[in-house]
């Protein structure tokens, strides 16, 4: 058995594009000055909205449940770590484990581990600035809790060393796309 191609890391004009699956879409590319002001804009609104959505999560697991709910959705698939990223992973720690009972954490523990292995505060800013990239639209659309959500998401990605939300589903969409990327044997 062979080993599986290895993905290279990308060549981006926007060092930000290098560590998500971002190719092809509009956060390939810097944003503008007139996305700047909006993202700025947008982020004032979750500011200002963050004490009525606060009030509604009654416990860190709601605020986790809610912000995981919210990085799942489709929008956020160029998100998810870029495949050289999840093949450094795999090659520190291994594959993950195959879960098949709710209870067991094993998988949870991998993701954390993943996620302790390969993000520094490089890729934490990077992806916490490409997520606020949505900010505008989630304002637009009246979502003040997703733009609440995404907003303390990305400031804790950016600020702190913990495994936030963003990150682990980044890293499960990113594990996710890596292996079904991988050639059928």
């Amino acid at each position: 058995m062979s080993a599986p191609v290895r993905p290279a890391r990308r060549s981006t004009a926007y060092v930000h594009a290098a560590y998500t699956r971002c190719v092809g879409t509009w956060l390939e590319i810097a944003p503008t000055e007139a996305e700047a002001y909006k993202i700025r804009d947008a982020m004032e609104v979750a500011r200002r909205s963050r004490d009525q959505v606060q009030e509604s999560l009654t416990s860190l697991d709601a605020y986790h449940e809610q912000s995981l709910a919210l990085f799942r959705h489709d929008r956020f698939r160029a998100l998810a770590l870029d495949g050289w990223l999840v093949a450094d992973v795999i090659d520190s720690i291994g594959e993950p484990p195959i879960v098949e009972d709710e209870n067991d954490k094993s998988f949870t523990d991998y993701i954390i581990s993943a996620i302790g292995v390969i993000i520094s505060a490089r890729i934490r800013r990077a992806l916490a600035e490409q997520s606020q990239r949505f900010l505008p639209d989630l304002v637009a659309e009246g979502e003040l809790a997703g733009a609440v959500l995404l907003a303390n998401n990305a400031y804790m990605t950016l600020m702190s060393e913990s495994a936030t939300p963003l990150l682990v589903q980044a890293m499960v969409s990113g594990l996710s796309a890596y292996y079904d990327e991988l050639p059928e044997e």
